[in-house]
């Protein structure tokens, strides 16, 4: 009797060991989170955060508004606009700030934070991705989140418009790289026949201790939510921990839509572009259902978040899709340590405020209209068309990976 106690309590203990190990390898391993789950995940938080912020989760509006507090500081407010508030009082600043903090908790808790620093011609091309990205969603009405993903999930028709500028976007700049992987290519051969045989190897670079990189992503959590609960209050520090949850979401799965849209029809990632597409998918089938269900009900304006549609917009996507190239990648990587990346940010927050006056006249011209889905085809239609475009689209991204042999759900 006391034999078979002790194996179940053997048992017991192992199984919560073995539960607790799971975990932590799921949660922090360096293999990350399926990116179906990562998109699931968006679409649920962006649902949440209109619940709090009664908008979508966007992104340069708040990068507009960090611009604009540097530049009022340095006494230029009559050039670009005042502030319309506080970086810490203002919704999509909050939500940023948050999804910066959060992916950089998730990289440091996951021993993913490394400082990269890379040739000044890499940052000139990332500050020109910036650039290009900055200008793509003042055409776009916003970026891949605010014009796209976000766009759909407000049942805005100008989701539509960027999404094929996406496409186009990505895939030129899917050429562009594999053009400049054969030039880099060329120099490391030219340079390996100059090398001298027996060169020392670089020495390992040292790093600090894990432990230490949490207290300190910790550390800078607290602050963030500190600060906002200070200067804003409760509800803003609920922002603020919905966009860290976003950066969290973002860097343990891997969500990267310049991936995502640069490789879906060519390229070195292919088969990882359509698992991400596949998380857009669902991300965006979630969310519109979600905030569909909230704008019938009354709890926001069913006109919140619908912006002006035009071609202008597949224009911008284009822009923004081979900028997003351009500049290497996702906001997270920012906070993995990603120096290229931070310059092509402090390019799309320094040049925003000035770009965005170039949509007054093309308001002004009648170029852009705003469509908000239901008015056209019925919350149930609307619905249904999302439903059908991200479908057709993650089936035809299937169906070319099958062509070319790859194993896209393996």
């Amino acid at each position: 009797m006391e034999a078979a106690i002790g194996r179940r309590e053997l048992a017991a203990r192992s199984f919560g060991g073995y539960l607790r190990q799971v975990m932590l390898k799921t949660l922090l391993s360096e293999r990350g989170w399926p990116e179906w789950l990562g998109g699931l995940l968006l679409g649920l938080l962006n649902v949440f955060f209109v619940i709090v912020a009664l908008k979508p989760f966007t992104i340069y509006t708040g990068f507009l508004n960090w611009g604009q507090t540097v530049y009022s500081a340095l006494g230029l407010a009559s050039v670009v606009g005042e502030p319309r508030a506080h970086p810490l009082a203002e919704r999509t600043s909050v939500g940023d700030i948050g999804l910066l903090v959060g992916a950089f908790l998730a990289a440091l808790a996951s021993s993913e934070f490394r400082l990269r620093v890379a040739s000044p011609r890499e940052y000139a091309e990332a500050a020109l991705g910036g650039l290009l990205m900055a200008t793509g969603v003042v055409l776009a009405f916003g970026c891949n989140w605010g014009g796209f993903f976000s766009a759909l999930t407000a049942l805005s028709a100008h989701g539509f418009a960027m999404f094929v500028g996406l496409i186009v976007g990505g895939y030129l700049g899917s050429r562009y790289v594999e053009w400049k992987a054969r030039r880099l290519l060329e120099r490391a051969l030219e340079a390996a026949e100059e090398v001298e045989v027996g060169e020392a190897p670089a020495a390992p670079q040292r790093s600090a201790p894990a432990w230490l990189k949490v207290v300190a992503g910790v550390a800078v959590a607290l602050a963030a939510l500190a600060a906002v609960l200070y200067v804003s209050g409760p509800r803003y520090a609920l922002m603020l921990l919905l966009g860290m949850a976003v950066g969290a979401v973002i860097q343990r799965s891997r969500f990267c839509f310049a991936t995502a849209f640069r490789d879906a029809l060519a390229g070195a990632e292919q088969a990882r572009a359509l698992r991400i597409q596949l998380g857009i998918a669902l991300g965006v089938a979630v969310g519109a259902t979600g905030v569909a269900l909230l704008k019938m009900l009354g709890y926001v304006d069913p006109y919140v978040y619908v912006k002006p549609a035009s071609v202008l917009g597949v224009l911008g996507g284009l822009l923004f899709g081979f900028g997003m190239v351009l500049a290497g990648g996702c906001p997270r990587r920012v906070a993995e340590g990603n120096t290229v990346l931070a310059a092509a940010l402090a390019t799309a927050v320094a040049s925003y405020p000035f770009l965005i006056k170039l949509r007054e006249p093309l308001l002004e011209a009648g170029l852009y209209t705003p469509v908000f889905l239901p008015d056209v085809l019925g919350w149930a239609g609307s619905i249904a068309l999302i439903y059908l475009v991200m479908g057709v689209w993650v089936l035809a991204l299937t169906y070319i990976a099958f062509r070319r042999g790859l194993a896209p759900w393996g």
